[in-house]
């Protein structure tokens, strides 16, 4: 049993509420908001439980350094869930750099801070960090609101669409989620071991829910940042090489298809 923060019995997330119509309501944009709450909180909680998170397919990482930045990768395209059940679609390849945190792609994602300031010092010993991306989302579409009462008040813009979006960020400790992730893990399986030699005892038993995590991060590689050397006063940085970045630390969570094809290979 796993010896979480809180009862093994806890399970994360709260009695989800939908609208209920009826004939002759005023519908207001609070209840249109509430409906689609409910049914992303459904799809986000069916993720959490049924699937789990972690990294789908794609979102490899692989170098590419230029001159003016060394610390340079790239993250191919990709799909992931994060541990609160939100789907992270990468749909093109993004540029982030290791050095200032910035990713060449959708300008309206927040960046950390504001205005970008560099993530890595210039320390000479050799560091190790995490890639991660979590959900983020993006207004968009502004379109004109329709003035109130008499007409004479000044229009005003309102963004029409919120699209999904992800955010890219170098993280200088694993997420506590991949920690308790792992337990559980642990924890799961030496059940499976004792519930095999009992079954005919005992019958099926289901494993206890995850712990609850609020952290979004989805970490997509592990990277080893390179030495810096000073030199005369100039400080050089070693480009960021292929040997520098590995997947030990990535949590994979393997489709329904994926699973079929293993099966189906064995």
């Amino acid at each position: 049993m796993l010896d979480a923060t809180g009862p093994a019995c806890a399970a994360c997330g709260t009695p989800l509420e939908r609208v209920r119509y009826f004939p002759r309501q005023l519908i207001t944009a609070e209840d249109m908001r509430a409906e689609q709450h409910y049914f992303r909180e459904k799809m986000k909680r069916h993720n959490r439980f049924l699937h789990g998170f972690g990294v789908v397919c794609g979102c490899k990482v692989v170098p590419d350094p230029q001159d003016s930045k060394p610390w340079q990768v790239q993250v191919c395209p990709g799909y992931a869930v994060s541990p609160q059940g939100d789907e992270i679609m990468i749909p093109d390849p993004v540029v982030f750099d290791l050095q200032t945190g910035v990713q060449n792609q959708d300008p309206c994602t927040v960046t950390w801070p504001c205005p970008p300031m560099p993530a890595i010092t210039g320390e000479k010993e050799q560091r190790i960090a995490y890639l991660a991306v979590r959900y983020a989302e993006c207004a968009t579409r502004p379109v004109r609101v329709h003035p109130a009462g008499c007409g004479c008040d000044q229009l005003d813009c309102e963004y029409s669409r919120i699209r999904d979006s992800f955010e890219l960020k170098l993280l200088w400790a694993l997420p506590d989620c991949y920690l308790m992730a792992k337990q559980w893990d642990a924890a799961w399986a030496q059940q499976v071991k004792v519930m095999r030699e009992n079954i005919q005892r005992t019958g099926m038993i289901a494993p206890d829910c995850m712990p609850c995590c609020d952290e979004p991060w989805v970490v997509l590689a592990t990277i080893r940042i390179p030495l810096t050397q000073t030199t005369a006063g100039q400080t050089t940085k070693a480009p960021i090489a292929v040997g520098d970045i590995s997947t030990l630390d990535r949590r994979v969570l393997l489709s329904t298809e994926a699973l079929q094809a293993v099966a189906l290979a064995f």
